[in-house]
């Protein structure tokens, strides 16, 4: 088996960051250094009741003001996914991310 190598300055000291962050103790500094990314609430079933409520009073007959709430819905709904997608991508990153112990860079 190949141990693997800090590619910073060649130290077989190298351990997987979340397993490091999870060995730490719950009052030490390095947590919140090294901390995973905050998530992302996902806020779907906001953005739908929005955009069918936009629907509702178009409607009801207030045809631009449906639009719009319609439309806000809809736009809020991709700019959450989108912060949910990036928060996934960022979490995989970190999980995936590798701590050297002797000089403390991440790769």
């Amino acid at each position: 088996m190949l141990a693997l190598l800090c590619p910073t300055c060649s130290s077989p000291n190298v351990q997987k960051l979340d397993l490091f962050w999870k060995a730490l103790p719950a009052e030490s500094p390095l947590r919140a250094t090294y901390a995973p990314p905050d998530e992302v609430a996902s806020q779907v079933l906001l953005a739908l009741v929005a955009t069918l409520a936009g629907i509702g009073v178009m409607v009801s007959g207030a045809i631009l003001l449906g639009l719009l709430v319609a439309v806000g819905g809809m736009v809020f709904g991709v700019v959450n996914h989108a912060g949910v997608e990036r928060y996934r991508v960022q979490l995989a990153d970190w999980a995936a991310a590798k701590l050297c112990l002797a000089c403390e860079g991440l790769f």
